[in-house]
């Protein structure tokens, strides 16, 4: 084979390659409406892309739960909204829901005004959760980050969790 093949054959494959590697972190909802990144290490766990709602969720594993039963993870969830002025409500009922969990703590000191910050008991393990909600072209976004507060997780994994949750939230906000 001629030698400027194979470098475009190279070419091409490691163009493909990226490219493979960088949708990995890609994501779309409702036929391209809702685009947004997650970090390429958390797993695709779930997903349902067609009709109302749709959602994607993400398990992201912490090095501390090996041995247990918790877990990390993240969903974003899209719900078309017929009527935009239901989105309050719908906020506000979430909301009501989480404060109604046993353990609910709410956090509002260093957090960011549309972010609902708490922690909660889910199951045995005490939770830290992050949620937000977003109306863009009348659907409504609620994103949640739920973590289990782990003695063992390593403050590298958590910096790294506390960023990726805020990136896909911001990334998500509607500009």
């Amino acid at each position: 084979m001629p030698p400027i093949r194979i470098a475009a054959a190279l070419a091409f494959l490691l163009c493909a390659s990226a490219a493979l590697a960088q949708s990995k972190s890609d994501y779309t909802l409702y036929e391209n409406i809702i685009k947004f990144k997650a970090p390429s290490d958390w797993a695709v766990i779930m997903e349902k892309k067609d009709g109302n709602p749709q959602f994607i969720a993400f398990q992201v594993r912490d090095p501390a739960d090996k041995d247990s039963s918790e877990l990390a993870q993240v969903t974003i969830n899209a719900r078309l909204l017929h009527d935009s002025s239901f989105f309050q409500q719908q906020v506000d009922a979430a909301t009501d829901k989480a404060k109604q969990t046993a353990g609910f703590e709410q956090v509002t000191e260093g957090v960011e005004p549309t972010v609902f910050r708490y922690y909660a008991t889910n199951g045995k393990s005490r939770y830290e959760y992050r949620e937000t909600f977003y109306l863009t072209n009348h659907l409504l976004l609620h994103i949640r980050c739920a973590r289990p507060m782990l003695s063992d997780t390593a403050a590298t994994w958590t910096d790294a969790w506390n960023k990726g949750c805020a990136e896909l939230m911001q990334s998500l906000k509607p500009r």
